[in-house]
């Protein structure tokens, strides 16, 4: 994992956060926020396996890009990502690309990932095979 944040009402403007671990070392987390409150404008998260990993309570992120392959957005946050670009990167060859996984256990909790007004496309080592 490269960076953590925590504690309430945490902003990021402009920054990236990279693992480039590759997609052959499994887990690769760029950022892992557990932030009540937080906000993220136009950054960027870089990596493969688990990029960005929104770990706990209320984040938001407007105008930001996402890389990854498998999972690369996870967690239990209730989290919104508005008007952002959602890229997949070239997995392994027995590997598939797989945008989000929701880690909610317990049925009764208020937590989810919501993408609105977001691109979803290929990277362009994707793009490229």
């Amino acid at each position: 994992m490269l960076a953590a944040v925590v504690g309430e009402g945490f902003i990021a403007k402009g920054i990236t956060f990279e693992n480039s671990a590759g997609p052959s070392k499994h887990q690769a987390v760029a950022l892992r926020s557990g932030s009540d409150l937080s906000a993220f404008y136009q950054c960027s998260f870089v990596g493969y396996q688990d990029t960005l990993y929104v770990h706990s309570l209320r984040q938001f992120y407007r105008e930001c890009d996402i890389y990854g392959t498998i999972d690369f957005i996870f967690g239990n946050a209730a989290v919104v990502f508005q008007t952002s670009n959602l890229y997949a990167r070239k997995p392994n060859s027995n590997q598939r690309n797989i945008f989000t996984a929701q880690g909610r256990e317990d049925l009764t909790k208020t937590t989810g990932i919501s993408i609105l007004n977001c691109k979803v496309a290929a990277a362009a080592d994707l793009n490229s095979s």
